[in-house]
């Protein structure tokens, strides 16, 4: 399965990629986490829990943060396993500056495998784009939250 899309979110590159590095944020805007801790340098395992139609699982899911331009561009890599299945996963992550803002770019591949892929491919992209668009949200959230402290 191919996910792409773009997103404006509202602080500078610099700012922006310090969040995306953050574990806590991370684990914050991560839907469906439940722990998350670091394993190495820009290594985490993550506990995801997701529901997808009927099915419902838990993930043991490890993730790394690889290839890093600072303030331009990392690559997503995402493994997991729990009883509905397998996730494998790559994306491109792309920061482009943007009048004080930054438009977001991803682009990747997903496979999905077990009880999950075999509900129909529609109804698993479909919810892996509500899950990316609930990340986002979460992730302008916290950007916001953090330009309000920062401006009292």
């Amino acid at each position: 399965m191919k996910i792409q899309g773009e997103v404006v979110l509202p602080a500078a590159p610099e700012k922006l990629w310090d969040l995306l590095l953050d574990p806590q944020i991370i684990a914050e805007i991560l839907p469906g986490c439940k722990d998350l801790k670091s394993i190495g340098p820009d290594q985490y395992e993550a506990i995801i829990e997701a529901k997808v139609g009927p099915i419902s699982s838990r993930y043991q899911t490890r993730f790394a943060l690889q290839d890093q331009k600072p303030y331009e561009s990392y690559r997503l890599h995402i493994e997991g396993e729990g009883k509905g299945g397998f996730v494998r996963g790559d994306a491109a992550i792309r920061l482009v500056p943007e009048n004080h803002q930054t438009r977001l770019i991803y682009e990747g591949e997903g496979n999905v495998g077990g009880m999950m892929a075999r509900i129909g491919q529609r109804l698993v992209e479909a919810a892996a784009k509500m899950l990316i668009q609930r990340g986002f949200d979460a992730l302008r959230k916290k950007i916001e939250e953090r330009l309000q402290s920062n401006s009292t």
